[in-house]
Order: C-alpha cells, then structure tokens, then sequence
C-alpha cells in the first residue's frame, strides 16, 4: 500500500476497550521501562478517568493515539500523552491526533489545551510548536526518570479558538 492510499484510509476515532492491547503496544514501543505507562495504567486512562482517547488508524492497525485529560473548574484540556508507532512517525499523524485532540476540548467549551513534554524530545517539542504550543514554563526535575537523556519539562499551552 503507498502512502497516498494510507493516508486515504486513515481516520481517527475515539478509543474504546478494543483498543486498550493496540495502545499499549505502541506505547511500550515509544517508551521503555519506568517511563512507560503501564497497560493497567493505560486501562484507567482510555475507560475510567474524566478523558478523550483518540486513535488513529489504518485498515490494518492502530498506528497512534492521544489521551487528554480533563478537571473539573479549569478551561483547560490537559494532553496526557501522544504516541505514533515508530514505523509510522514522520507521516503527519502526531499532528492529525493533536488536532482531532484540540476539536474535542473546544467541542466541551474549553478554551485552552495544555502539555509538559520533555525538553529532549526535540521531534516533540518541534511538532507542538508547529502546532501553535507556546512555551510557558521550564520544569526542572518534572520527571522521576529521565526522559530523552532528561528530567527536565516543558509546559506548552495553545489558545483554542471556539467552535463556531
């Protein structure tokens, strides 16, 4: 299959519990040991917690996916955590997810979406700029464990316009 007929084949749609295997493989193949959430963890995250989980997909599989949080009293979607199976990174669908991401929370009347990302993801840090993510703040010490060669954060948050 070429890429051209991929990209017409993906599509995104919310997670549910046939998902949860898919996604924790991808996330076991972007992160190892302790930085890793943990398929209980992910489990949580996709069926009991107040969240959007969003894949992407092809005919065949899931190939990515992003969870967003959300809390009560704040007008902010909190981006929990973004994948892309690594076969498929550079296709644009880091993106296509960030911004399926971005319609839910401003389809719940937020007016923010906000992440910390570690300041040596630099493919990260690249794509959430791309996005319109600003920096807000330098977290020294965010992570328990080093995250691309650092413990160190950044928090990005992006105004989100309204649905019309």
């Amino acid at each position: 299959m070429t890429t051209v007929e991929n990209k017409k084949t993906s599509f995104t749609r919310k997670a549910d519990a046939n998902d949860i295997d898919g996604i924790a493989e991808i996330e076991q193949k972007c992160f190892h040991g302790a930085t890793a959430y943990s398929k209980r963890q992910l489990t949580y995250l996709i069926l009991k917690a107040n969240s959007t989980s969003i894949v992407e997909s092809n005919s065949y599989a899931i190939r990515g996916f992003i969870i967003v949080l959300y809390r009560k009293g704040t007008q902010i979607g909190y981006l929990e955590t973004l994948d892309v199976d690594p076969a498929f990174q550079s296709q644009g669908i880091g993106l296509k997810l960030l911004l399926a991401a971005e319609e839910e929370i401003k389809s719940r009347g937020l007016k923010f979406s906000q992440l910390e990302v570690s300041e040596g993801n630099e493919a990260a840090v690249g794509l959430y700029q791309k996005a319109g993510y600003k920096q807000k703040k330098r977290l020294v010490g965010f992570y328990k464990f080093k995250h691309h060669g650092t413990y160190v954060a950044v928090r990005m948050i992006k105004t989100l316009e309204a649905v019309q």
